[in-house]
């Protein structure tokens, strides 16, 4: 019933419409209308007003203040991660620096010791080198008094020899003595 109604209605304004237009003129310039339309720009702006204050302005509002909390939300988020990776740059540069330091120590202590033992065992080679060149020495000490013991008795023998040969007598020396051994070439 409402469809017939509108539709009725529709039919009568297209009816004048028409029917203007078959006047010549156009019915929005006709002034017999100006009040009606008066009436229904009112009507109409009044209820596309309430319409797009109470129902789509609304909405516009909320999906706006959503975004803006979004965006405000993620800021902050933001700023937490980059405070945060500040903190854990700061930590990691501490431990670098920490680790180095230690490093560092370790690396003298261990230049230290190893200088220490250095020193130790150099400290231990020369007493041993000196206790071996002071027992090389006595031996050749040993070596060279009994060297010059046989070479003396062979240059007495020797000697002893030269004067029986030379003199002719051999009955007066002993021949007891060490000979003195000739190397061959």
């Amino acid at each position: 019933m409402k469809r017939l109604r509108h539709s009725g209605w529709f039919l009568s304004v297209m009816f004048a419409a028409h029917a203007a237009a078959a006047e010549g003129g156009i019915p929005q310039m006709d002034q017999t209308w100006y009040a009606n339309q008066l009436v229904w720009l009112a009507i109409s702006f009044t209820v596309l007003f309430i319409i797009v204050s109470r129902v789509i302005a609304p909405s516009i509002h909320s999906v706006l203040g959503a975004r803006e909390t979004a965006i405000n939300e993620a800021i902050a988020e933001a700023e937490k991660a980059r405070s945060e990776a500040e903190l854990t740059r700061g930590a990691a540069t501490n431990v670098s620096q920490e680790a180095r330091a230690q490093a560092t120590e370790l690396m003298a202590t261990a230049q230290a010791e190893n200088t220490r033992d250095a020193a130790t065992q150099m400290a231990k080679l020369d007493h041993e080198l000196a206790r071996k060149a002071g027992q090389a020495d006595a031996v050749l000490d040993a070596a060279l008094a009994k060297a010059n013991l046989t070479i003396e008795a062979a240059a007495q023998s020797l000697a002893e020899r030269m004067a029986v040969q030379l003199l002719g007598n051999a009955e007066g020396f002993a021949n007891d003595g060490p000979k003195l051994k000739l190397a061959k070439r």
